[in-house]
C-alpha cells in the first residue's frame, strides 16, 4: 500500500525506528522523493489529511507522501520512540505541549532559513509566532488557532426539557449546578444521561481557571505560577459533582475509550476545544452542538487565550529539507486544503488559506465564537520544557481521584513532584 493510516501504521513505524530505520524516504536519481508525515485524530481528520496530501501530490509530481495516525497518546508514545532513535518522519503534527522538548533536543529543526522562501508567514499574525519559537528560533508552524468552549448537545438538552445557557457564560457554581440539573433529568431517560465527563481532567481548563484567579500556570522564570492549595481546590470541584450523578462514572467513561461522551448522548455537555465542535458533531451520535463560552465567576475575567493548535514541525533527521518545508506552506497556506479542513482544526493561523471560500454551517459556527470572545481572549503561554508529562500527569492523577484510587491531597503531592521533575529536565 502506498499510503497507511491508524494505530497500526503508527505501531509499525515504532518498529521500524525501533530497528533503526529512519522516516524519510531515499528518492534516488530518477526516483519520486518520499516524505513520512505524521498526525494524531480521528477518521474525519484522516480523509481531510488525504484529501490535501493527494493534493500536494497532484501539484509536486516528483513527491510522494506517505501518512500515517493515531490516537494522541498513542501518537506521542510513537514520536517519543522514533526521537530517541533519530527516526521521526520527516514532518510532524506539533503540540505546544512538546515542541520545547523537541526543540531543545534537536529533535526538530528550526524553520528560520526557510521563513519568507519556501515557508509563507506572512499571513499569520505575528501574535502567534511567539507560541512557536524556542530559544529565539522557529521550530514549528501553526496551522490553526484555537480556544476553548463549553458544548452542549442540543438534541439531549431538548430531550431533557432543559435550556442551554446562551446569554453569556455561567458562574462555576451555577454550572456545576446546571449538570447536576441534566442528570437528575437524566436518571429517567432508558440510557442515564450525564452533566458532563470530570472537567477537572483537563490542563488547559486548570489554566483558564488559575487566569480568572489572576494566576497562570508557568511564573515565566522557569517555575510554577500557582501553588498546592490552587490544585487542590480545582480537582476539589469533582467530588461533590460525582456525588451528584452530575459527572460520568470514571469507569463508564473507560468502556467508552475512544468515542465521544457527548456524541453519543452519555453526557449534555461538555469543555473542549472549538474546533472539537465538528468532531463532536460528525461523530457516532451526529447531534446538533450549541458553543458557549466557558464559566466565570466574573464575565469580564474569562481566562481565555488562543492557542496555536496542530503545528507542523520538520523532523531534524529529515534527508529532504527543502520538499518538506514546501508540504508544511502547503498544508498551512493553500486555500484548497483550507477549504478541505474548514474550521476542524480550528481556525486557519493564516487568512490565505481562507481566501476563496466562505465558511458554512459548522464552520461558521466556530468562526463566530472565535469572534464573539475575541476581547476576552489573550496569546497561549510560550512553550515550557516537561508541558507535555505535567500535562499526561494532571490527567492520569485526576482520573486516579475520579476512581477513589487517591485522595485529592496525594494527587497534589505527587504531581507538584513529578512537575518539578518534568521541568528539570
Amino acid at each position: 500500500m502506498r499510503r497507511q493510516t491508524g494505530t497500526a501504521a503508527v505501531l509499525a513505524v515504532v518498529a521500524l525506528a525501533a530497528a533503526g530505520c529512519g522516516g524519510s524516504g531515499q528518492g534516488g536519481e530518477g526516483e519520486d522523493v518520499v516524505l513520512d508525515f505524521a498526525w494524531w485524530g480521528d477518521e474525519t481528520r484522516a480523509e481531510r489529511y488525504e484529501q490535501a496530501v493527494a493534493l500536494f501530490e497532484e501539484q509536486n509530481p516528483g513527491v510522494d507522501v506517505r501518512t500515517s495516525y493515531a490516537s494522541f497518546s498513542d501518537y506521542w508514545t510513537a514520536r517519543n520512540t522514533e526521537a530517541a532513535g533519530g527516526a521521526l518522519p520527516d514532518v510532524i503534527q506539533m503540540d505546544v505541549a512538546y515542541l520545547a522538548e523537541y526543540s531543545l533536543n534537536g529533535q526538530v529543526a528550526p524553520l528560520d532559513e526557510h521563513l519568507g522562501e519556501t515557508i509563507d508567514v506572512s499571513e499569520i499574525p505575528e501574535s502567534l509566532l511567539p507560541s512557536v519559537q524556542v530559544d529565539g528560533q522557529t521550530t514549528a508552524i501553526p496551522t490553526s488557532t484555537n480556544t476553548l468552549g463549553t458544548l452542549y448537545n442540543a438534541d439531549t438538552m431538548d430531550a431533557l426539557g432543559l435550556d442551554i445557557p446562551e446569554d453569556g457564560p455561567l458562574s462555576w457554581d451555577d454550572y456545576d449546578a446546571l449538570l447536576t440539573d441534566i442528570a437528575e433529568a437524566g436518571a429517567e431517560e432508558a440510557e442515564p444521561v450525564y452533566g458532563a465527563s470530570n472537567y477537572t481532567t483537563v490542563f488547559w481548563l486548570f489554566q483558564i481557571w488559575l487566569a480568572q484567579q489572576g494566576k497562570a500556570l508557568f511564573d515565566g522564570e522557569g517555575g510554577l505560577g500557582f501553588d498546592e492549595a490552587d490544585l487542590a481546590e480545582w480537582w476539589g470541584r469533582a467530588e461533590p459533582l460525582y456525588e451528584s450523578g452530575a459527572f460520568v462514572p470514571q469507569q463508564q467513561l473507560d468502556q467508552i475509550e475512544g468515542a465521544d461522551a457527548i456524541g453519543l448522548g452519555v453526557t449534555a455537555s461538555e469543555t473542549s476545544w472549538d474546533n472539537f465542535l465538528v468532531r463532536f458533531s460528525e461523530g457516532a451520535g451526529g447531534a446538533e452542538m450549541v458553543m458557549v463560552p466557558p464559566p466565570a465567576d466574573d464575565p469580564d475575567e474569562r481566562g481565555l487565550f488562543l492557542k496555536a493548535s496542530l503545528m507542523l514541525s520538520m523532523a531534524s533527521n529529515t534527508d529532504h529539507p527543502e520538499e518538506a518545508a514546501s508540504f508544511i506552506d502547503f498544508i498551512v497556506n493553500d486555500p484548497e486544503v483550507g477549504e478541505i479542513f474548514g474550521m476542524s482544526r480550528g481556525v486557519p493561523a493564516s487568512s490565505a488559506a481562507l481566501e476563496g471560500w466562505e465558511a458554512e454551517g459548522l464552520d461558521a459556527q466556530i468562526l463566530e465564537y472565535e469572534q464573539s470572545v475575541q476581547d476576552y481572549v489573550s496569546p497561549a503561554p510560550p512553550p515550557a520544557v516537561g508541558f507535555g508529562t505535567m500535562e499526561a500527569e494532571f490527567a492520569r492523577i485526576a482520573e486516579e481521584i475520579g476512581h477513589g484510587a487517591v485522595t485529592v491531597d496525594e494527587g497534589v503531592d505527587q504531581w507538584f513532584e513529578l512537575a518539578e521533575a518534568a521541568m528539570a529536565g
